[in-house]
């Protein structure tokens, strides 16, 4: 969100530290309208633990952007958020339950309550999906691992939150995908192997199909769906799926004459040694594949000892990847950094790890020479005065770090942290 306004900078800050997902409006007045939360936080609480019933204890969603239980939305578009909260009640027939709560006053006041629909509060999205100026609350219940989740929308209708639709699905996405400049939901059903189908719906007089697929049914499980441009000017979906012990494939739909269109023939998915996320990790607007490569002189190893190599592709607007990769980088997720290979290297370049596993050597390719290495060690075997190495990612119990040598200086910047990307990855749309 871009904020101009330093007091407005302010009130931003002390309302997200405090309780995640808030709105602003854009109406200038309505800043001076919006409950000073610092103070009143504590009330806030208090009075949503009065309302919930003996037992029963606040619960967060298992897939969410946002890292509060507590979520601050103008749903209603007057300056003024709401407060909606979700409370687990094990004992009850009912398991999940909803509050919304409204600014009265000096204080809040209950406005409307909803009854979840499975044991687990899987997904919580605010989106305006039937496009009238008014945030919809998607919420997917789950009945368990094994059982497909369940989609439902509510909408407010003055001081009522009403069900509005509700569908099965496995995974869901929010887009524009026709880009029509509605908000659509594409939502995936995999029952395995028999059926895999893509559904998108959207909102005109109600909620209705504009467009449907197959897809291959004999996966183990759709783990990511990315949605954005997999083109300059092209929206689409990036589905992976596991089909391995490690390995996965990448289908990509989008819609074309109207219609809900695969880009890659069922047979001839890009296949990928390893599970790695597609998304838009260079930050240049468009979706990447990736794609786990052995380097070269490592192809024969063991799949666990292979320092794999993830390189990213873009889709050549046909039935393939381009043939080049964007950009190529090493993850090391045990200690929570990533390393941006050099596109200068090309493919001359050689991995070797050290017996012990905690140390890694980049050489050129027919030599000895080595590009970069580093280490990694128990924290308390740090020497915080040797200059000769540079911590490049730390854990509770070790840290990595980088050998200083003359060649190794100028990709000091191409180490980054493994947490930034997550929350970056987090925000995509």
């Amino acid at each position: 969100m871009l904020v101009k306004y330093w007091p407005r900078v302010l009130l931003f800050i002390l309302i997200s530290v405090l309780i995640s997902g808030c709105s602003l409006s854009s109406d200038p007045q309505s800043y001076m309208r919006m409950p000073k939360l610092p103070d009143e936080k504590e009330s806030l609480k208090q009075l949503i633990q009065q309302a919930m019933p003996s037992g029963s204890s606040i619960i967060h969603p298992k897939n969410s952007t946002d890292s509060g239980s507590i979520y601050l939305k103008d749903l209603n578009n007057d300056g003024t958020p709401e407060a909606i909260v979700f409370y687990q009640t094990p004992d009850k027939e009912i398991r999940i339950k909803g509050m919304l709560w409204q600014r009265s006053g000096d204080s809040w006041k209950l406005l409307s309550e909803i009854e979840g629909e499975g044991y687990e509060l899987d997904t919580l999205l605010f989106e305006d999906v039937t496009n009238d100026g008014i945030t919809d609350i998607l919420v997917g219940y789950s009945g368990g691992a094994k059982i497909n989740k369940g989609l439902v929308i509510y909408h407010l209708d003055g001081q009522k939150l009403n069900k509005v639709y509700q569908a099965p699905y496995t995974e869901m996405a929010v887009d524009d995908l026709n880009q029509d400049h509605i908000k659509d939901i594409t939502l995936l059903t995999l029952d395995r192997n028999v059926s895999a189908k893509l559904t998108t719906i959207q909102y005109k007089t109600d909620f209705q199909v504009i467009g449907t697929t197959t897809l291959d049914p004999y996966v183990n499980a759709y783990y990511n769906i990315a949605a954005g441009f997999v083109a300059e000017s092209k929206r689409g979906l990036l589905l992976d799926a596991s089909v391995g012990a490690h390995s996965s494939n990448t289908q990509l739909v989008y819609f074309e004459g109207g219609q809900l269109v695969k880009a890659f023939p069922d047979d001839k998915l890009p296949f990928n040694p390893g599970s790695t996320k597609s998304g838009d990790f260079n930050d240049d607007g468009i979706l990447e594949i990736g794609i786990s490569v052995a380097p070269k002189g490592s192809e024969e190893e063991a799949y666990a000892y292979t320092p794999w190599i993830t390189q990213y592709y873009r889709w050549d607007g046909k039935q393939a990847l381009e043939s080049q990769p964007l950009y190529k980088r090493y993850y090391d997720y045990t200690n929570s950094f990533y390393f941006d290979i050099p596109a200068s290297w090309n493919d001359s370049f050689r991995v070797i790890r050290d017996p012990d596993g905690n140390g890694i050597h980049f050489l050129e390719l027919n030599q000895d020479e080595t590009l970069v290495e580093w280490k990694t060690i128990p924290i308390e075997g740090r020497d915080a005065t040797d200059t000769g190495w540079k911590e490049i990612g730390r854990t509770d119990k070790t840290i990595t770090v980088l050998h200083m040598t003359e060649k190794s200086q100028e990709y000091i910047n191409q180490f980054h942290s493994i947490i930034e990307l997550e929350q970056k990855e987090g925000s995509h749309e």
